[in-house]
């Protein structure tokens, strides 16, 4: 019988269906292809970054970068998207030329938004290119700003003040309201510009609702004017952050302190001070150590000696104490307990200017 046009046979009907699928394989084939060759050598390109990054010599890091810039250029031969640009902006970055790693990320338009990292790098492309505002409203983007905080107390805690200082202004720039971040600078900069980190500290202490922050703000005051000999302010400030917060040991050390330094009459409430301090911390070490050297100061080396039992009862093998106690026994002449406690005091310190001062006094020791 003769087939009908408008009903082929099952022959036909499986040509067609052959032909429309071998089509759609090489549409997509042509579609997929060049995006997965990109793709690839772009993971190969950033491997080089990488590498690159790594590198302590500079002709590796060169060779990693002509790599690098190699494998981008067949990546861009296949396919130009986003997340290639993005590489291509990493090696302008590599290569200290910020400006043309900006002019590439720009050009992605809103296509990275969704990328924290894009959005961290772009905002560090447009910092070193100058644009501070674009850089911040990256870095707000990519939720920087815990990451700068965290830099900047992890650069404090090692007593580097200028790095501390440096992370701790881009997490200001971030979030300029935030206490956190302004005291965090200003604590940093109290080692290097006392006039700015008063102000910093100032800043913090109107933004603030903590008490126990606005008690550790007034306190870094104190410490900052004691140390400009302004005694009679910072007492000030140690007072308000007493009456704040009862319970923190450290306005109640520095103020114990000063009292010892300026006011000798005032010897009795600088003790009761120092008590109070460990009846509310007993780990706090700076109280301590202060005990002992009033103890000192009054031939009372047993008493003394006792202080720094007690101390290192509380905070097993604490580097500051230890170093104190070898001091201490320096000036007793006990060299081989003051060693033992200088060796072991290395082995717990983690700060580079600490650990230093340490060195020198068992070189002295050992020099005797």
């Amino acid at each position: 019988m003769k087939q009908s046009f408008f009903r082929p046979s099952s022959s036909v009907l499986r040509r067609w269906s052959f032909v429309i699928g071998l089509s759609s394989i090489v549409l997509i084939a042509a579609l997929v292809f060049p995006a997965a060759a990109s793709a690839w050598y772009r993971n190969q390109a950033n491997a080089r970054l990488a590498r690159a990054a790594a590198a302590n010599d500079t002709p590796a890091r060169l060779a990693a970068l002509n790599d690098a810039d190699a494998q981008l250029a067949r990546a861009e031969a296949w396919s130009r998207d986003a997340l290639t640009a993005f590489a291509r902006a990493r090696s302008w970055l590599a290569r200290d030329n910020a400006p043309r790693a900006v002019e590439t990320l720009r050009a992605t338009g809103d296509t990275l938004r969704d990328d924290f990292i894009a959005q961290f790098i772009w905002g560090y492309a447009e910092w070193s290119a100058g644009n501070a505002a674009a850089a911040f409203a990256r870095w707000r983007a990519a939720g920087a700003f815990e990451y700068f905080l965290n830099r900047a107390r992890r650069a404090s805690f090692q007593h580097q003040w200028t790095k501390a200082a440096d992370f701790a202004r881009l997490a200001v720039g971030t979030q300029p309201d935030d206490a956190d971040a302004r005291y965090a600078l200003g604590d940093a900069l109290g080692y290097v510009d006392a006039d700015a980190a008063l102000r910093e500290l100032e800043r913090a202490a109107e933004l603030t609702r903590d008490p126990e922050l606005l008690a550790t703000i007034l306190a870094r005051q104190g410490e900052i004017l004691a140390a400009r000999g302004e005694f009679a302010a910072a007492l000030a400030r140690f007072d308000e952050a007493m009456r704040i917060a009862p319970r923190d040991a450290r306005p109640r050390t520095d103020a114990a302190r000063i009292l010892l330094a300026t006011q000798p009459a005032a010897r009795a409430r600088a003790v009761e001070l120092l008590r109070e301090s460990l009846a509310v911390a007993p780990w706090y070490v700076a109280a301590y150590i202060t005990l002992a050297e009033i103890a000192e100061a009054e031939r009372d080396v047993q008493a003394a000696e006792a202080w720094f039992a007690q101390g290192l009862a509380q905070a097993r093998n604490n580097p500051a104490l230890l170093f104190a106690r070898a001091q201490f026994y320096a000036r007793q002449n006990r060299r081989e307990d003051a060693k033992a406690d200088l060796v072991l005091a290395m082995r717990y310190e983690t700060r580079e200017d600490q650990l230093r001062q340490m060195q020198r006094a068992l070189e002295a020791l050992n020099a005797r």
